[in-house]
């Protein structure tokens, strides 16, 4: 685990600094519309530099775990993991043909029906219920 998020943090602040790169090619200050755009940018990845940074100190002064480290990810956390990754694989690999709105309802009523088994009783409306079921 100490590998783990020292390696993390790491490429956390080399993310950081090149978000911080390209966040000053934008206007940062106030301009006559209010804050440019480069301010959320800009102070955005401060805080993830200066949060990377803290993690990074802290996991290098930490004393290593004695003995053979806890695994990453516990065998037992696959299943549910790849139960909600795989689906988002899928609907980001089809999101050119579905698009972001029918993509994301899609993954969402099925996060809702195969994991958390919820079901969706939506109202159908007067056209539908006419088409379905001939009222």
């Amino acid at each position: 685990m100490h590998r783990a998020e020292t390696a993390f943090a790491g490429l956390l602040v080399l993310l950081a600094l090149v978000l911080f790169q390209q966040a000053l090619q934008l206007p940062i200050g106030w301009t006559s519309s209010g804050p440019g755009s480069g301010f959320f940018p800009f102070w955005l990845t401060i805080g993830v530099a200066f949060h990377a940074v803290l993690i990074l100190v802290r996991t290098v002064r930490a004393p290593a775990p004695p003995g053979r480290a806890a695994p990453f990810i516990p065998s037992d956390a696959w299943r549910p993991l790849l139960i909600v990754f795989l689906p988002m694989v899928a609907v980001i690999a089809l999101l050119r043909y579905l698009g972001i709105y029918l993509g994301g309802a899609i993954y969402l009523a099925g996060y809702m029906i195969f994991v958390g088994r919820q079901h969706l009783p939506l109202p159908k409306g007067i056209l539908l219920e006419y088409l379905l079921y001939g009222r």
